[in-house]
């Protein structure tokens, strides 16, 4: 639970924080389309006017939020690019152990649903989430796998396609079943063996025959 916290009290980018960080409340808790910027503004003890000094409307508030949950699954990943590993299944292990403890977290998953939930009514919400989450991680994955590519380590026609397989493999069907409430989530040794399987299975279909 955020604390309310007056405004006045915090520097811009305190203010900033503080309301994005009360916004991603209201809006899990009551849904995008019930969620109104009048309530998210008597959370924070301030007024509209205040509020939308920030942010002009309550679309650009909720991708706000997005970016910010999206930035800490990023932060985990942000060095695959300029990693030097030269041992590409070493390197996408961990890439997925990160990737899979991330959206296991209880904040990510909350998001996902909320996504699937309004996702139909309000299309918007999808497009922002792909831009600040699942775009930007696809994007990391595939600059990596055309730098193996291109060095002749693995043999792929389509890195995009290829990407995208990876991180379905990483994922599999537990965390379906995590997200619809049918399996807790994996212990921190199942997250790494399950990304170590998918990338052994994922590289060895690549390779030079």
């Amino acid at each position: 639970m955020v604390t309310k916290c007056r405004l006045s009290r915090q520097s811009p980018d305190e203010r900033r924080d503080h309301i994005i960080a009360v916004a991603t409340e209201v809006f899990l808790q009551d849904g995008y389309g019930a969620a109104s910027m009048s309530t998210i503004a008597a959370q924070l003890g301030g007024s509209k006017a205040t509020l939308y000094k920030y942010f002009s409307s309550k679309e650009q508030l909720f991708e706000a939020v997005l970016r910010w949950r999206c930035g800490h699954v990023l932060d985990a990943l942000r060095d695959l690019r300029s990693c030097d590993e030269d041992d590409l299944e070493t390197l996408l292990a961990d890439f997925g152990t990160r990737y899979l403890s991330k959206i296991y977290e209880t904040i990510s998953i909350d998001v996902h649903r909320l996504i699937q939930a309004e996702g139909q009514r309000f299309p918007e919400l999808a497009q922002a989430f792909f831009r600040s989450g699942p775009t930007a991680v696809l994007e990391q994955l595939c600059a990596t796998l055309q730098r193996f590519i291109s060095n002749g380590y693995i043999v792929c026609q389509d890195h995009e396609l290829a990407a995208g397989q990876f991180l379905g493999m990483v994922r599999g069907d537990q965390h379906m079943r995590f997200s619809f409430g049918l399996a807790p989530a994996p212990e921190a040794a199942e997250i790494e063996r399950q990304a170590r399987f998918a990338a052994h299975v994922f590289v060895a279909g690549l390779r030079p025959r």
